[in-house]
């Protein structure tokens, strides 16, 4: 972390260091800056500028708040409604990189930033504005150029040798589609999360089952769990979420 001279509060993280990490830095200068950067459904953090120290390469983006790792099950009093916000946020990124040719292949709930969470539990109020969802860390993202066939949009094997995560089953069996894992991957990550609302899990479910060929887009996921949430009354998400194989009390 670090301050620019007008007071801005920035995150500086390596991005390559010679030649290794030169991918990431070339999908980050093409959607982190100018005008696709602007963009609504673009949720990555935008890429303020470079500096280059020998070897090194740093990028420098906005200081962002939290993890979303932290909406749940943790300090903050989100309600469900908060949280499935940022859900749906984070389908919308995954949705906007893949329609960039671009998938992230770590789209776990702790690479994604929130502004602040907006604790409505302790209030007891719906909010009357969200916090906005950053979709980081492109260490294992690839790209395909856009002119590449759907049926080709495809990879074996995890990002690298030594990965620790929990991978999606379509992986051990040959080449997949990389954008069905970026669902599953998010879905996963949100496995101990239930609403305790229905409708909303049911979509959830759907996102980790294991025949990708029936687990839906980010696209479709998006599009179906913002179908439920707002044919909703807002007030009737103001509860507490159900945290699977942890005690979850909203004055932890």
């Amino acid at each position: 972390m670090g301050t620019t001279r007008e007071g801005h509060n920035v995150a500086i993280r390596i991005m390559s260091v010679r030649d290794e990490g030169k991918e990431q830095l070339q999908i980050l200068r093409r959607i982190a800056r100018g005008d696709l950067s602007l963009c609504t459904e673009n949720h990555v953090a935008p890429l303020w500028d470079e500096v280059e120290i020998g070897y090194f390469r740093f990028a420098i983006t906005p200081f962002i708040g939290h993890k979303m790792s932290y909406c749940y099950g943790a300090w903050a009093k989100n309600s469900v409604g908060d949280i499935v916000d940022m859900i749906i946020q984070a389908l919308e990124a995954l949705k906007f990189l893949h329609q960039e040719g671009i998938a992230h292949r770590d789209a776990e709930k702790d690479n994604f930033m929130v502004q602040w969470h907006p604790e409505s539990l302790a209030a007891m109020q719906v909010p009357t504005c969200r916090p906005r969802v950053f979709i980081i860390d492109f260490e294992t993202a690839h790209e395909f150029p856009l002119d590449t066939p759907e049926e080709e949009r495809r990879l074996t094997g995890p990002p690298w040798d030594d990965y620790l995560r929990d991978l999606a089953p379509e992986i051990a069996l040959g080449p997949y589609d990389p954008f069905k894992v970026d669902v599953w991957q998010l879905a996963h990550s949100l496995s101990d999360f239930k609403s305790s609302v229905a409708e909303i899990d049911a979509v959830l479910e759907t996102l980790r089952v294991g025949d990708p060929a029936c687990r839906p887009t980010a696209a479709e996921a998006r599009d179906q769990l913002a179908a439920v949430v707002h044919g909703l009354p807002p007030v009737s998400l103001l509860i507490r979420p159900v945290i699977l194989n942890t005690e979850y009390s909203c004055d932890d």
